[in-house]
């Protein structure tokens, strides 16, 4: 167990936490809607393959992908929501 961790307060625990966000949306802006694209495509082929050649894991994985690359599309512009709140919320304990 690392004896060095300082405790925060919470109000520095939404402010480094929005930093993080702020810096992921900026760093993943750019490439998140043609990769969620390209995965989407790709997961609907699976699900497609596995339908017609009755294969459930390969259905089951095109569905998983397909469900997951949507709620990281959701996610991702939820972002700026999630940072109003931490904002709202760090303000509350100043």
């Amino acid at each position: 167990m690392p004896h060095n961790v300082q405790p925060v307060t919470p109000e520095q625990f939404a402010q480094k936490t929005a930093q993080a966000l702020t810096t992921l949306t900026q760093v993943v802006g750019n490439i998140i809607m043609p990769l969620a694209g390209f995965i989407f495509t790709v997961s609907i082929i699976m699900f497609i393959l596995g339908s017609l050649f009755h294969t459930s894991t390969l259905r089951r994985t095109g569905a998983g992908g397909m469900i997951g690359v949507a709620i990281g599309v959701i996610l991702y512009y939820a972002i700026p929501t999630i940072l109003g709140v931490l904002q709202v919320v760090s303000q509350a304990f100043k």
